[in-house]
């Protein structure tokens, strides 16, 4: 009698065993015509390269490895309070140039904007940067770019005497000196540009661009601060000062 309780012990181990193994080895349905490409999605499925997130964790981003680009990321994953979507931005995977988030009420409705700045290139001389701002449905806010607003709205005129080149740079009724000599460069712009450097950062809870005025390689007639307003639902370009003093971003 005990052997014969023994074997159904043992039998009704082993066929429980079988179920468990017959039930974990049943592979998940996946839908392969999900897209992934500006989608919503729960945040549970397994990250890429975490490279920002908020103190409270509830903003990430992720970064997708580009496979051609071993220095890009090719697409971006952000997390907003649980939910995920997939942007086809890119930037670059030098950690000390990964995504910056910051999360603030630019239009002073009580409501607050994510606004993400991504470094696209940079290297010597260039830093090319770019900004996006969302709600937190993910809905983008259009920003335009400062760099055509700069160049409408300032003035700079050239005078050159005995080797010495004298610029007078003029924007809002005020005017800003610059002196360089002709031997601080052999390749003197014909116009001053604003397309290698572009920063975007977020001070006194507005949207900024920092352009420096470029001449020449390596020189420069300071930094345009361009300041963001809202104007019908867009950020745009809204007032520009000139700074000497470098770098505030």
């Amino acid at each position: 009698m005990k052997k014969i309780i023994i074997v159904t012990l043992v039998g009704a181990i082993l066929l429980s065993g079988c179920g468990m193994n017959n039930q974990s080895s049943s592979p998940a349905k996946i839908d392969k015509n999900a897209s992934k490409e500006n989608t919503t999605t729960p945040a549970t499925s397994t990250p890429n390269t975490l490279l920002s997130e908020t103190s409270d964790k509830k903003i990430a981003i992720y970064g997708v490895q580009d496979k051609a680009q071993k220095d890009m990321f090719s697409s971006l994953d952000v997390v907003i309070n649980g939910e995920t979507k997939t942007f086809n931005w890119i930037n670059v995977t030098n950690p000390s140039f990964y995504p910056q988030i910051s999360v603030v009420d630019l239009n002073a409705d009580g409501k607050d904007e994510i606004v993400i700045v991504l470094t696209k290139g940079t290297g010597t001389g260039v830093h090319d940067s770019e900004v996006h701002a969302l709600k937190s449905d993910f809905t983008e806010i259009s920003v335009s770019d400062p760099r055509k607003f700069v160049l409408s709205n300032i003035k700079v005129d050239l005078k050159t005497d005995k080797g010495i080149r004298k610029y007078t740079l003029s924007v809002d009724g005020q005017e800003h000196l610059f002196e360089f000599s002709e031997s601080d460069s052999n390749d003197w712009f014909e116009q001053p540009t604003v397309q290698n450097i572009l920063k975007f950062g977020i001070k006194d809870n507005q949207l900024i661009a920092e352009l420096p005025i470029q001449i020449s390689t390596g020189n420069y007639l300071g930094d345009a601060i361009v300041r963001f307003a809202f104007v019908n639902g867009k950020l745009e370009p809204s007032k520009i000062e000139i700074t000497k003093e470098g770098s505030s971003l």
